[in-house]
């Protein structure tokens, strides 16, 4: 992996992954332009490309290339490592031809059927009319390439599936992709999708992984949506419709809108509301929800006002409060969902998501609203509002809502605060008993390690952040002394200390040697390898010395010899020479 991460970053220059997404402007020997992660009138993001890193001085973000796109793409490392492997054509796993070439069939497949759907609803007046009627613009069916699904009464059972075997594709392939479903014994497969129009459920890089179909025909037996069966590339856990589209309107207007349907996506972001995602043909997972906390950690919740959107709300919002996420629910007419409403008067739609509130806030008046006599309210509030407020992340998060809680409820808060703790107790119960077994495997596996104290990893950070502004030469007399010193081979010195962090002291560090005599910034090098020497030796020195008093109120008299040798060791290793800067730095 070490290998990869360092071909493409051979291959990559900082300026040009950064640039496609913000207007770069030439700052001396390093690049300036407004942060894409903060609202900014003066640019302060700096990037660097002789040292392959960038820093925000206004927010504090910073990194490499591999942080930035995970943050301004809203993936994980992996995905990060693809999207910038594939921007750098390198190969990320040996996979077998034979293996790479059906994935990639199965996104020709997808690819191929996306375009026979858009073609098919061009001839399809019905399919038209309906998308009219919902207010879907011409531009909007175009941008988010919705198509029709041919069916009966005017067409067969295999429409879709006789047009793609025409253009070379394999049953094999049209079953794999989702596309085709097998019918009984001795009967050919047929379509998934017949008579409804057509959604391209997209993967995180905009790439069609399956569809969600909506029925033009009228039925009890006929079901509204019917979506893909998962694959090898679609799982409904992990993809969120609308993401590949959301990113960036997420991250501008710093909270997800989260809806139902196909529907209210595309016509919320009609609307301007760019950041809005819906899940397909499952709840919202934590999978879900990890997509949209490395965008922003707000929420709001636009589902339907029934029961069904209720429930769906409590479940969102129980898994989102436990990720520390700040969840908001708006207020929807019951009847209508947000494609209703945006057709009828966007700006309607844009007054109930200004006026969300706070989901402890929506499930209260969801409570009030149902004329509950006073005792009953009070019960269903502690066992259906209550065990929300342990989820909310701060003290004074719970203070505050259970003064509202207790005027709602026209009661004590006193009496509300103890009701919040008896939900504490059981959530930690319920938390403790879940854990337990991941707990006894991991300390069965994996190998304790100690918390460096934060002086140490201060000074080890300037020295690791330092390092690119030194030679080669001295590069390399550093690193081998860090790694002599704190015992850890060279090639992992990098996962000791962020790179946000290192990105952030070599923009510093930089600034310093630009402004001030370089011999004081060697100067300052060397000290800090001196007191790193200095601490690792007394951090050592300490612990051999517990160790020390143990044997001696043992009576091992041979380990009390052993330890009392390496404590004289380590204190003559505190008298050696220093390092000077005749010994490190190489100009």
């Amino acid at each position: 992996m070490t290998d990869v991460v360092q071909q493409i970053k051979d291959r990559l220059n900082i300026l040009d992954v950064v640039s496609p997404y913000v207007e770069v402007q030439k700052a001396g020997k390093q690049f300036k332009c407004k942060c894409p992660f903060h609202n900014e009138k003066t640019p302060s993001f700096n990037i660097s490309p002789e040292r392959g890193m960038y820093h925000c001085y206004g927010c504090g973000v910073g990194g490499d290339i591999f942080t930035f796109i995970e943050a301004i793409e809203g993936v994980d490392f992996k995905g990060a490592l693809k999207i910038l492997a594939d921007k750098a054509g390198v190969q990320l796993t040996p996979v077998s031809p034979e293996k790479q070439s059906e994935r990639d069939r199965l996104y020709a497949t997808l690819e191929a059927t996306t375009k026979f759907y858009v073609e098919e609803l061009k001839k399809n007046p019905e399919a038209l009319a309906y998308l009219k009627k919902r207010g879907v613009t011409d531009q909007t069916v175009a941008s988010w390439r919705i198509g029709f699904a041919p069916g009966p009464p005017v067409s067969s059972w295999r429409a879709t599936k006789e047009h793609l075997q025409a253009q070379g594709f394999s049953l094999k392939e049209l079953m794999g992709a989702g596309i085709i479903k097998g019918a009984d014994q001795g009967k050919e497969p047929y379509d998934v999708f017949r008579n409804r129009i057509m959604f391209p459920l997209f993967d995180q890089g905009g790439r069609v992984v399956a569809f969600s179909g909506r029925t033009l025909e009228v039925g009890a037996d006929i079901p509204k949506y019917v979506n893909s069966p998962e694959t090898e590339l679609f799982k409904k856990s992990e993809i969120l419709y609308g993401y590949d589209r959301a990113k960036h309107g997420i991250r501008h207007l710093d909270f997800s809108l989260i809806v139902e349907g196909q529907f209210d996506v595309v016509m919320s972001h009609q609307a301007g509301y760019n950041n809005t995602v819906a899940v397909s043909g499952t709840a919202l997972t934590a999978s879900h929800v990890q997509l949209l906390e490395r965008l922003s950690h707000k929420v709001v919740l636009a589902l339907d006002a029934d029961k069904a959107g209720i429930s769906a709300a409590k479940r969102s919002a129980d898994i989102m409060l436990r990720r520390g996420l700040d969840v908001k629910v708006a207020m929807m007419p019951f009847g209508k969902d947000p494609a209703d409403i945006i057709l009828e008067d966007p700006k309607e739609f844009r007054h109930i998501i200004g006026n969300s509130v706070h989901v402890i806030e929506f499930l209260l008046s969801i409570l009030s609203a149902q004329n509950l006599n006073p005792r009953t309210f009070k019960l269903r509030a502690r066992e259906e509002v209550i065990p929300y407020v342990p989820l909310l992340p701060n003290k004074i998060d719970q203070d505050h809502f259970e003064a509202i809680i207790a005027e709602s409820l026209k009661t004590t808060k006193d009496a509300v605060h103890y009701e919040v703790e008896r939900a504490t107790e059981i959530l930690e119960q319920e938390t403790k008993s879940a854990s337990t077994a991941v707990v006894k495997l991991a300390e069965e596996k994996l190998e304790v390690k100690v918390v460096a104290p934060k002086r140490r990893d201060s000074v080890l950070a300037f020295l690791l952040g330092a390092l690119p502004l030194c030679s080669e030469g001295t590069q390399s007399k550093l690193k081998k002394e860090i790694s002599h010193i704190i015992k850890v081979p060279v090639a992992e010195l990098d996962t000791l200390v962020p790179v946000e962090k290192r990105a952030e002291v070599m923009f510093k560090a930089e600034a310093f040697v630009n402004e001030q005599p370089r011999r004081l910034f060697d100067a300052e090098i060397i000290h800090s390898l001196n007191q790193l020497r200095g601490l690792i030796i007394k951090q050592e020195l300490n612990s051999t010395r517990s160790l020390l008093d143990e044997a001696e109120q043992s009576g091992d008299q041979l380990l009390f010899a052993e330890k009392m040798a390496r404590v004289s060791e380590l204190q003559r290793a505190l008298q050696d020479s220093p390092y000077t800067v005749e010994d490190i730095i190489f100009t």
